[in-house]
């Protein structure tokens, strides 16, 4: 009996559980780390990263450090690796932090840039968005 079309392996149960697992866990951490963004307050000098406020302590690097703070531990609870924090980070810049993420891809080309480790990616925020003085 023959078939039109490629052949392609046919996916077992589990397979398809997995797949659709993943899936699942993929949005709901684009949505937590969006929520994350949306709900915190902005930090001094119009930078656009956004990080909850510390007793009054969330201007330019506290701001920027407890941002940093709350995406490492979304996306350690949703069980994301270490190479794909960088790519999930980056997908809930808004504002002034798109721009300088877009200029980076731009720079570095789109393969680089979401290459960056996930501290090489802080440090890199930290060189564009706080004094060197401040951190």
């Amino acid at each position: 009996m023959s078939s039109s079309g490629p052949r392609h392996p046919t996916l077992s149960r589990q397979e398809k559980r997995d797949k659709r697992l993943a899936a699942i866990i993929a949005k709901s951490v684009v949505k937590a780390v969006s929520d994350v963004y949306e709900n915190a307050s902005k930090s001094s000098e119009g930078s656009g990263i956004e990080a909850p406020k510390e007793s009054g302590k969330g201007d330019g690097p506290t701001a920027l450090f407890h941002w940093f703070d709350s995406i490492e531990v979304t996306l350690r609870q949703s069980g994301f690796p270490d190479d794909l924090r960088t790519l999930n980070a980056t997908g809930v810049f808004q504002s002034r932090d798109l721009d300088w993420w877009t200029a980076e891809r731009n720079k570095r080309g789109n393969d680089a840039a979401y290459a960056l480790s996930w501290d090489e990616l802080k440090e890199a925020m930290l060189e564009e968005f706080c004094p060197p003085h401040e951190h």
